[in-house]
């Protein structure tokens, strides 16, 4: 068995250490001292997360709720001093002062209080609230108050500590002898710390690899907002039309489809036309492009998109749901990642044949993009976007590898026009 005060002593040496590597150290130190069985709850116990971003999971507790459940215990209701407090801390305070203590004085089982949080996750239907409440009162009713302080904050989501992804990288690195750079290489592949330091204590981090149906951390570009655009453009580059839609992965297994957001989360069910139209490609894959709402040839506001995607049994309008794909990182059990975008974009061009139609007039197509190193051809695409009300253009550079959860070394979104652009001296 491990304490779960184990868990939170871990957290508060996070929080109270001044230095990088001993927070770092705090974390490895208990990773390294458990069970294998246990690595991968406790994983996501530390981190926050109590399970991966693209199940269909939600704790269904906010912070109104988890101050009423706290001032419920401390006999007192929900009180002024509560408002805008640390619910954590609150939690804290009320373990430590409420007038009927518990009659156990040892701590709670770290597994059972993994269990504990995920059970409330499953409640559903008519009084799943009375249900979610009365499991975490039993959990800090039997807390320390330390204990209690995390289990409230893991309920939210929010361990404040400041254990993000890159320390938590590099205390798993320190526990099993890894390159922290591994371990941040597999979290970006697929982004479950409890998996990735499971794989890191049995030798098996190298053998992470990108494939559907688990999403892998999106690329980040960077931005010409507040600098001139242009770049000398010494040589030819791929400028993709950026329509100004949602940012998603799309992953095809078998006879599944699978649509994730930028947040990695699972907004296949309410895709699910666009998931039937999806399904006519060939092949295994991953795609990455944009989600789009397109109606009478025009594109919806964004806000009508994140509306679409958070259906919950109301009627679907009559826009019609869309993907332009521009990128392609998996293909039949091959990572492509490391590919030129040159050679990805050819190979997604030749799997989207016989399915892909014309831009804004069908469920699947194809990102517009011209490849040039010609100035005005390219000056002349991006005030075509803009002027449509797209968001601008992408630089992709044809030899570009795709790193996951990274700043791409040379990729640009291109959303404003500062200048002129600039073709190479002469």
């Amino acid at each position: 068995m491990l304490p779960y005060i184990e868990v939170a002593r871990a957290l508060e040496a996070v929080r109270r250490e001044e230095r990088r590597d001993d927070k770092a150290e705090a974390v490895a130190s208990l990773l390294r001292s458990m069970l294998p069985e246990m690595l991968r709850p406790t994983a996501r116990l530390l981190s926050g997360r109590l399970w991966p971003p693209w199940e269909s999971r939600e704790m269904g507790i906010g912070p109104e709720i988890l101050g009423e459940v706290i001032g419920e215990l401390s006999g007192r209701g929900r009180s002024a001093e509560s408002e805008g407090s640390d619910l954590g801390d609150l939690a804290f305070m009320m373990v430590q002062r409420r007038s009927q203590q518990t009659l156990t004085s040892s701590s709670t089982d770290a597994l059972q209080v993994y269990d504990s949080l995920r059970q409330i996750s499953d409640q559903r239907g008519p009084g799943s609230l009375s249900r979610k409440k009365s499991i975490l009162k039993g959990l800090l009713l039997n807390a320390t108050p330390l204990e209690a302080k995390y289990i409230a904050r893991t309920v939210l989501g929010r361990m404040m500590v400041g254990l993000g992804p890159s320390l938590m990288a590099d205390a798993i690195g320190k526990a099993f002898s890894v390159e922290a750079a591994q371990v941040e290489r597999a979290y970006a592949l697929l982004p479950d710390f409890g998996i990735v330091a499971l794989s890191a204590y049995r030798g098996e981090i190298f053998e992470v690899k990108l494939a559907p149906p688990n999403p892998a951390r999106f690329m980040l570009f960077g931005d010409n907002r507040g600098q001139d655009f242009p770049i000398w453009m010494e040589e030819k580059a791929a400028y993709a039309v950026r329509y100004g839609g949602l940012r998603v992965q799309v992953h095809k297994l078998n006879d599944q489809v699978f649509i994730y957001t930028s947040q990695l989360r699972n907004v296949t069910s309410p895709l699910d036309d666009l998931a039937e139209e999806v399904m006519r490609i060939k092949g295994n894959f991953i795609m990455e492009g944009e989600f789009l709402l397109v109606h009478g040839g025009r594109i919806s506001p964004r806000s009508d998109m994140v509306g679409r995607i958070n259906l919950k049994g109301r009627s679907k309008d009559l826009a019609t749901p869309s993907f332009a794909a521009s990128d392609l990182l998996y293909l039949d059990g091959r990572e492509m990642i490391d590919e030129g975008y040159g050679e990805r974009r050819r190979l997604l061009s030749r799997g989207l044949k016989g399915v892909a139609g014309e831009p804004l007039s069908s469920k699947v197509f194809l990102a517009e993009e011209k490849v040039s190193c010609d100035p005005d051809e390219v000056m002349e695409l991006l005030r075509w976007s803009l002027d449509r009300g797209f968001g601008g253009l992408i630089m992709r550079h044809l030899d570009g590898r795709y790193t996951p959860g990274s700043r791409s070394r040379g990729d640009v979104l291109i959303s404003h026009i500062h200048g002129t652009i600039s073709g190479p001296k002469g």
